[in-house]
């Protein structure tokens, strides 16, 4: 038969282990930290955040082909200026439309 003497000192161990295990969270949870990550600054792009408004749609209106090169005519979607690409290569393909930008 244990000794009471034993008993005693390992339930008062037991209860200084339980309220150890129970403050021990609680303790790490409301002490300060610091923080490691470092700080961002983000910077707004002025009128550049909408890039809708800076690009419009330029769809094939002439294809010239020479022994050397070939050159792709497109009307822009406002009608301003033509966009003209040429390319070195004389059996290259223009494509049929692409997002070209605006001219303002």
């Amino acid at each position: 038969m244990p000794k009471q003497k034993t008993i005693k000192a390992l339930s008062l161990l037991l209860v200084v282990a339980g309220l150890i295990a129970v403050m021990m969270p609680v303790a790490v949870t409301f002490t300060p930290h610091t923080a490691a990550a470092a700080a961002r600054t983000y910077q707004s792009k002025g009128s550049q955040e909408n890039d809708r408004n800076l690009y419009e749609t330029c769809r094939l209106k002439k294809v010239e082909r020479t022994e050397e090169s070939v050159m792709c005519i497109y009307r822009r979607q406002s009608g301003d200026k033509d966009e003209v690409l040429s390319n070195e290569d004389p059996s290259a393909a223009c494509q049929r439309q692409f997002q070209c930008k605006r001219i303002n």
